[in-house]
């Protein structure tokens, strides 16, 4: 039951420093009318996010390291496969809400950034470290992790943190309400299936790895081989 009680701390923390973070961070800092680039501006936002909830999961996150070095090798494996994986159901996912969003006019992209067609600069840079490194384990702590650490089935954990992420998701950005509706989709799929990766085999580490490999690789592969 204790350990119960510090989950639901740890998340509801987590949480809400998500939201205030994407909700008021950048209204914070146009008071103070600093005289940096947005790019330097949101890369030090998430930089004290992360490091926020790292400590907020410490424990885990350690644990979690261990367990990767000592099977480095199956680790990997598992999340290249894994990473497969969340590339076909994204594609099925997108195939399906092309079928049903096509006659009401309604496009849902793929969301993926092509970082490999792109000149490298420091806001270039800036960006390629938010997007596979923080993002993703903002995401993986979270969400997989969070909410594992709450309800212990395999299932209840894997539906209510994919429709969290999914809510969250929509919540900051500027859809009509059945456009909502379908970009729900895909990131509830894809944080379901994340979780279950972490339920399997108890490593955030894995879970992160596979998600980094997904941002970074996932306009490659479907552009080329899909």
């Amino acid at each position: 039951m204790k350990n119960k009680i510090g989950g639901i701390v740890q998340l509801a923390l987590s949480i809400l420093i998500f939201v205030l973070f994407h909700f008021f961070y950048f209204k914070l800092i146009n008071l103070f009318n600093l005289k940096l680039s947005k790019e330097i501006v949101t890369f030090i936002g998430y930089l004290i996010v992360c490091i926020i909830i790292f400590v907020i999961y410490y424990r885990n996150i350690k644990a979690g390291q261990h367990k990767f070095k000592s099977t480095l090798l199956n680790s990997v494996v598992y999340s290249i496969a894994c990473f497969a994986v969340l590339i076909v159901a994204t594609v099925l996912i997108h195939k399906f809400l092309e079928y049903l969003g096509t006659p009401k006019g309604i496009n849902v992209d793929y969301n993926f950034t092509n970082y490999f067609d792109k000149p490298f600069n420091l806001s270039s840079a800036l960006n390629l470290i938010e997007d596979i490194i923080f993002k993703p384990f903002l995401l993986c702590v979270i969400f997989p992790l969070g909410f594992s650490n709450i309800f212990k089935g395999t299932k209840t954990s894997m539906i209510i943190s994919g429709s969290a992420y999914a809510l969250l998701t929509v919540l900051y950005s500027h859809y009509t309400i059945e456009g909502a509706i379908y970009a729900l989709l895909t990131p509830f799929v894809i944080v379901m299936l994340l979780t279950y990766l972490y339920k399997t085999n108890n490593n955030i580490w894995t879970c992160f790895i596979t998600y980094c490999m997904y941002v970074l690789f996932g306009t490659f592969l479907i552009q080329y081989f899909i």
